[in-house]
C-alpha cells in the first residue's frame, strides 16, 4: 500500500505545474533577465538540459584609474534541477576585462566596454562589463537666479560633470522646498510660489553635488530694482518735433499716411511712454543681460532655423556689446520665428545664403535684397548670418560712435541728431516694437537690464512705471 502511494504522488507530480517560485533582479540598459525559479517535471530521468541561465544584474562597472576588486558573476541555472551544472565563460573583449572558468571579472584599466558570454548547453547568457572614466564632480549654470510667481516662466539649469571627459555625465535634479520652486528630470525650474530654495544638481556616479540659489518674488517688486538713467539734450521738446516734421513722419491706418504735429508730439515726448509696454522703447540694448545660452535655446525651442541656436546668439552679443535678449527677439520678428525663406537659406549666384534679421530686404524686393546683402557679405551659414547680422546692428545702431542709437526711441528719432539717420517713417514704429519686446523680454525673467529715458530741455524726467 506505501509503495501506490508513492506511484500515485510520482504520477500527479507529473502534471503539476513547472514554476515554483520568483526572485526580483535588478538589471540597467534594458537587459532582460527572467526571474521565474522553476523545475523540470518531477518524473523526468537521466539527463535534464539546462534552458535559462539567470543573472542577478545585467551590469558590472569598473573606474579606470581606481583599484578595483575583481567582480563574481551570480548566476542561476534553470531549471533548478538540471543536469548541465558547468557554465562556460567568454570576455568579447579581453582588453577591456578578463573572465576567468568561475565567472570572475578583472578589469585591465583600460576605459571600455565588453560583455562576457556564457553558455550553459544551449541556454545562454549575456552580462555588459564597462570601465569608464569617473566623475570627479559637478558645476551648475547659473549658480543663482530669480523668478516671479505672477510671471510663471520657467529658467533652465544646466549642469556640467567633471571633468568633460568622465563617462557617466547625468545627473538627478532635486528642490529642497516645491512649495517655491519645483525642478523637472531635465534641470527646467518652475516658480511655484514667493520665496528662497535650492536646485540641487547630485551626478548618478559618485553622488557629488552642486546647487543653484532661487528666489522667487513678484514681477512688481522687479519693476522697482531696475535702475533708469536719463539722458539730457539742449534742445526743446517742441523744437525735437519741428525738426521731425522736416522727416516727413507717416502714421498707418490702412496704408501710410502723413502724420499731424499733434500726432508727432504724441509719439515723441517721453512722458507719454513711461507706461505698459511702451517703456520698453527705452530699454538699454547695449548691455548684456546675463541669460545663458541654454535659457535662450528654451525661448528658441519650436522656432524653426533658429532653434538650438542660442550659444550662437550669445557669443554674437556678447562679441558685439548687445542685448543678447534683444538679438534673440529682433531675429524672431524679422524671420517669422524662423520661418522666413531668409532665414531657412535662399540660393543667390548659385550659392544658399542665410539672412536672420532682414537687412538688405528693401520693401520693392526683400527676399532678392536680402538674399543679395547675405551673398555679399558672406553669410553661407544660420551661424555666419546670425554673426553679421549682430555686427550690423550694432556697428550702425547701438553701439554706432555717432549717434549711439541704443533704444528703439533712439532708433525711431534720434534725439542726438532728429530727423537724421532714423531707422523708420512711422511714427508708431518703435511702439509696435516695444509691444513685443514685452511679451518677449518677460519671457526672460532672469535677464537683467536698465531704462536710459531722455530729457528734454524744459520737461521733468518721466518716472518709469
Amino acid at each position: 500500500m506505501k509503495r501506490l502511494y508513492i506511484l500515485i504522488f510520482v504520477i500527479f507530480a507529473a502534471f503539476l505545474p513547472s514554476v515554483f517560485a520568483a526572485y526580483n533582479v535588478n538589471t540597467d540598459d534594458n537587459e532582460y533577465v527572467s526571474d521565474k525559479v522553476y523545475f523540470s517535471h518531477l518524473c523526468t530521468f537521466g539527463k535534464i538540459e539546462a534552458d535559462a541561465i539567470h543573472l542577478k544584474k545585467g551590469r558590472i562597472l569598473f573606474y579606470a584609474g581606481r583599484e578595483n576588486k575583481p567582480e563574481k558573476i551570480e548566476t542561476a541555472i534553470m531549471p533548478v534541477n538540471t543536469t548541465e551544472k558547468k557554465i562556460s565563460f567568454k570576455s568579447g573583449d579581453i582588453t577591456i576585462a578578463t573572465v576567468d572558468a568561475n565567472g570572475v571579472v578583472t578589469p585591465t584599466g583600460k576605459a571600455g566596454e565588453t560583455v562576457v558570454e556564457m553558455t550553459a548547453g544551449k541556454a545562454k547568457a549575456r552580462m555588459k562589463v564597462s570601465t569608464v572614466k569617473p566623475a570627479e564632480g559637478v558645476e551648475i549654470h547659473p549658480e543663482s537666479m530669480t523668478l516671479y510667481a505672477d510671471r510663471p516662466v520657467t529658467a533652465q539649469l544646466r549642469a556640467n560633470v567633471l571633468p568633460v571627459d568622465a563617462t557617466i555625465k547625468t545627473v538627478t535634479w532635486k528642490s529642497a522646498d516645491e512649495s517655491v520652486a519645483f525642478v523637472d528630470e531635465e534641470g527646467l525650474v518652475y516658480p511655484n510660489g514667493i520665496g528662497q530654495t535650492e536646485i540641487v544638481a547630485e551626478t548618478d556616479d559618485g553622488g557629488y553635488k552642486a546647487k543653484c540659489a532661487v528666489t522667487v518674488t513678484t514681477w512688481e517688486k522687479r519693476k522697482e530694482n531696475i535702475p533708469t538713467e536719463y539722458k539730457e539734450y539742449d534742445l526743446t521738446l517742441s523744437k525735437m518735433v519741428d525738426m521731425q516734421m522736416t522727416a516727413e513722419p507717416t502714421i498707418f491706418t490702412t496704408n501710410a499716411q502723413p502724420a499731424y504735429r499733434e500726432e508727432v508730439e504724441s509719439y515723441v515726448n517721453p512722458a507719454n511712454l513711461i507706461a505698459g509696454y511702451n517703456k520698453y522703447q527705452f530699454l538699454n540694448l547695449g548691455i548684456q543681460n546675463g541669460v545663458d545660452a541654454d535659457v535662450l535655446d528654451t525661448y528658441l525651442k519650436g522656432k524653426g532655423i533658429l532653434s538650438g541656436k542660442g550659444e550662437t546668439f550669445k557669443t554674437a552679443a556678447e562679441l558685439y556689446n548687445v542685448s543678447e535678449v534683444y538679438l534673440v527677439i529682433h531675429s524672431c520678428l524679422e524671420t517669422g520665428s524662423g520661418t522666413s525663406k531668409l532665414a531657412n537659406g535662399i540660393e543667390y549666384n548659385g550659392t544658399t545664403v542665410y539672412n536672420m534679421f532682414g537687412i538688405g530686404a528693401v520693401d520693392n524686393d526683400p527676399i532678392g535684397g536680402g538674399a543679395r546683402y547675405a551673398y555679399e557679405h558672406g553669410w553661407m551659414s544660420p551661424e555666419a548670418a546670425i554673426d553679421g547680422g549682430a555686427e550690423w546692428i550694432s556697428e550702425n545702431y547701438i553701439n554706432n560712435t555717432k549717434y549711439r542709437q541704443n533704444t528703439l526711441y533712439k532708433m525711431r528719432w534720434n534725439p542726438e541728431s532728429p530727423a537724421n539717420h532714423q531707422y523708420a517713417t512711422d511714427v508708431e514704429w518703435a511702439g509696435k516694437q516695444a509691444k513685443t519686446m514685452a511679451a518677449m523680454f518677460e519671457a526672460f525673467p532672469s535677464a537683467s537690464y536698465r531704462y536710459e529715458v531722455p530729457v528734454y530741455k524744459g520737461t521733468e524726467k518721466a518716472q518709469i512705471r
